[in-house]
């Protein structure tokens, strides 16, 4: 046994048995390639070893704090929520740790991002920055993102994205035309919108290419004035039906914008079409620059006449293709699958329970909650992983929201919002998210807060409905109460500071913030 392999034996048998790893991240439409390379694969993954369970779930599960409070390592991925402050402190005091995931540069949001109005919000921002302080460690996807942020706790690592389950090698084929393809969501549309001129002109000298997209129909309008008998259209699908169109390409084209986002995006996209048996060629950005052997496993340019540069070569060469595409395969079965990394990630989980902890027997007691938590609505199990997926309840709360926010229903929202209160009439998130479109929404607060006595959102949004309607003394009393759940949280203060200045308070108002320039951190919560 090597020396690892001791420690990680070391790591697993001074951990609680069995080791529960609690994954939360926020809503989101469909199993999307992020929630698969961030949430799924690790999870199922680490989920194989002895003595490891998972869960996976949205921070709006209704039994989200349950199983929270229940995980020996707790892991948040971009979540920015007030509410949590309270749990990480009780959590801190029972030496149960929380890991803080930060996947994207939030400061570098596109605009067409859906989750950009909420992180152009200033205090969501702090917020989440504020929750990454106030943890036990922070992991990251790629090095730049720890260059950026890494700051914010003294303690952090990467976990590079990994491929799960490598599909079949190719077949060599005969075929006399050569097949060059991209495929992504539809929030690369301006990556593809500023190389689309040239590949149109390029494929237009070359005869014997076939381009072949998948993507969304804007994307794909990008190259109308490629002949139609010369490209092929696929329309977006599962990961399944992204790794079979994989299958039918000999180049795969990874054409990113020197943006701040895109240099904070993982190597991803690279690994999907080594492992493929696609000869990647990609955009000369920090996401490739610590994986893709240029020339061998890959090829990387600097501008887009390098890279039909590029294309025009291994057209030309189709020994090339195969040997840099065996190579980029070889890379990733050697060194880039799920499985072999799931020591470093135990290992690490396992590092920051403290030592003075002991083992304990619970696999009866997790074995008969796991038992529990798989009858809920929405759960999937396999093996020791279970994805709480949404009932019907967290699909009636991210209905209400888009109708909300994005449709400008507010009757529509106001009902969906309703329905949700029927079905757990405990929770108290159809009450906070319902303030907004209800008649009433002091009262929708006050249920909210009698339901959830340590929600420090509800109280702060309170506040501002009092003072909306003119009870200076109210709002202070209620921007006051989120303050003592958190002492050290910053933005309540900061709710003060505005409502004295608005009345006028200049000077009270400066010095409270002046306090609030020194919060960093959370330890004074309340449990």
């Amino acid at each position: 046994m090597g020396r690892n392999s001791w420690r990680y034996l070391i790591v697993i048998l001074s951990m609680s048995h069995p080791f529960l790893i609690v994954q939360v991240e926020p809503p989101q439409a469909g199993n999307q390639g992020d929630y698969f390379y961030r949430t799924y694969a690790p999870g199922v993954s680490m989920a194989k070893e002895d003595d490891v369970w998972v869960v996976t779930l949205t921070n709006v599960h209704r039994r989200k704090h349950i199983i929270m409070d229940m995980a020996d390592v707790l892991i948040l991925k971009n979540i920015s929520d007030p509410d949590l402050l309270p749990l990480m402190k009780k959590r801190n005091s029972e030496s149960k740790p929380t890991v803080f995931e930060i996947a994207d540069d939030l400061n570098a949001l596109q605009p067409w991002n859906p989750v950009y109005p909420f992180f152009k919000n200033p205090e969501n921002l702090s917020t989440l920055y504020h929750l990454a302080r106030r943890c036990d460690a922070l992991q990251f996807t790629v090095t730049e993102l720890q260059r950026l942020y890494g700051h914010l706790n003294n303690r952090h690592i990467v976990f590079p994205n990994q491929i799960l389950q490598p599909p079949p090698e190719r077949r060599l084929s005969q075929k006399r035309k050569t097949i060059i393809g991209w495929g992504g969501s539809h929030g690369h549309l301006e990556d593809m919108a500023e190389i689309a001129p040239y590949l149109i002109e390029w494929m237009d000298q070359h005869p014997e290419v076939h381009l072949c997209l998948m993507g969304s129909d804007p994307i794909w309008r990008l190259f109308d004035d490629i002949p139609r008998a010369k490209k092929t259209h696929i329309l977006p699908g599962s990961l399944d039906d992204y790794y079979r169109f994989l299958s039918t390409i000999d180049i795969g084209v990874g054409h990113l914008k020197n943006t701040a986002f895109n240099r904070s995006r993982s190597d991803v996209k690279f690994l999907e079409y080594a492992v493929s048996g696609v000869v990647p060629v990609m955009t000369h950005l920090e996401s490739y620059l610590y994986s893709l052997e240029h020339g061998r496993t890959g090829f990387l340019y600097h501008t887009i006449e390098e890279c039909l540069q590029i294309l025009d070569h291994l057209v030309e060469n189709p020994t090339l293709r195969y040997q840099v595409s065996r190579s980029a395969r070889e890379y990733v079965l050697k060194e880039r699958l799920q499985e072999q990394h799931n020591e470093n990630r135990i290992d690490f989980y396992g590092s920051l329970v403290p030592k003075n902890v002991k083992p304990r027997d619970k696999s009866q007691y997790i074995t008969s909650l796991f038992h529990e938590w798989s009858l809920l609505e929405g759960s999937a199990q396999q093996g020791r992983y279970l994805n709480l997926r949404p009932s019907h309840f967290e699909m009636l709360l991210h209905d209400g929201l888009v109708a909300m926010q994005m449709d400008g229903d507010p009757e529509r929202a106001d009902d969906l919002f309703h329905q949700a209160s029927i079905l757990e009439p405990d929770n108290h998130l159809p009450y906070l998210y319902g303030a907004t479109v209800s008649a009433d929404p002091i009262d929708n607060l006050k249920k909210a807060v009698e339901r959830m006595p340590h929600s420090i959102k509800a109280r702060l949004l309170l506040g501002q409905e009092y003072f909306r309607k003119g009870d200076v003394k109210a709002a202070l009393e209620s921007f006051d109460s989120a303050a003592r759940i958190c002492p050290d949280y910053e933005v309540p203060y900061h709710r003060v500071v505005s409502l004295l200045q608005t009345i006028g308070e200049k000077e009270q108002a400066e010095i409270l913030m002046q306090k609030t320039m020194s919060l960093n951190t959370c330890y004074g919560c309340q449990s």
